[in-house]
């Protein structure tokens, strides 16, 4: 895998680590589909963050520690991924830890798996309920998203009670709020710029009145 070259300007730790995720992700993805191994990379990523990172958050923190060397940091990963995982794949994690990006593999593997769908004519769609959808829901919302996007959707579901009802869609960094916690909001807000307009036309008046 070619080292990928970090960006020159990081204006907050959150727009540089996005922009790490998505200089790193491009290279890993020009190696993969070099070896022809797209679909498995991808697959080897995800199980990292799912299985792993998301199950515990220590090895998290030890992978993108400054404080740990590179070298216990490669023989982590020689020993969790030696003959389990594509030499792609793990020639990416050594670099990444050699120049101290490994608390940048959340952020590489969403730009991963974006880069690759909008490649394949996919794309992934977040989706916030308030209950769990059932399937003829899933469906119907994914061949209407896809109709919307002209694209291939792939559903990403999430649930969240504190919506209350509705939905929150995400597609990249555009979020779409119909959920009723939102709409109750706007309604309260319109109804405080209606009681400031009455409160203004109302002085406005009575001024003219005196």
């Amino acid at each position: 895998m070619t080292e990928p070259e970090a960006p020159k300007h990081e204006t907050t730790l959150d727009t540089g680590k996005q922009q790490v995720g998505e200089v790193y992700a491009a290279s890993l993805l020009k190696a993969a589909e070099q070896a022809g191994e797209t679909a498995t990379v991808l697959s080897e990523f995800q199980s990292l963050v799912e299985d792993v990172l998301n199950v515990n958050p220590q090895i998290e923190s030890i992978l993108g520690s400054p404080r740990i060397a590179h070298d216990e940091k490669v023989s982590m990963i020689n020993k969790a991924f030696q003959g389990k995982a594509t030499k792609t794949f793990l020639n990416f994690l050594k670099v990444a830890s050699k120049h101290g990006r490994l608390d940048c593999l959340r952020v590489t593997f969403a730009s991963f798996r974006e880069q690759l769908f909008a490649q394949q004519g996919r794309l992934e769609v977040q989706v916030t309920t308030a209950q769990e959808l059932d399937h003829s829901t899933q469906d119907s919302m994914k061949a209407a998203l896809s109709s919307a996007f002209d694209a291939t959707v792939e559903l990403v579901l999430n649930v969240d009670p504190q919506l209350i009802g509705g939905s929150l869609i995400r597609v990249g960094d555009t979020v779409y709020d119909s959920s009723v916690a939102n709409r109750l909001e706007r309604v309260r807000a319109l109804a405080k710029d209606n009681t400031i307009r009455e409160i203004r036309l109302a002085t406005e008046r009575f001024s003219a009145d005196s």
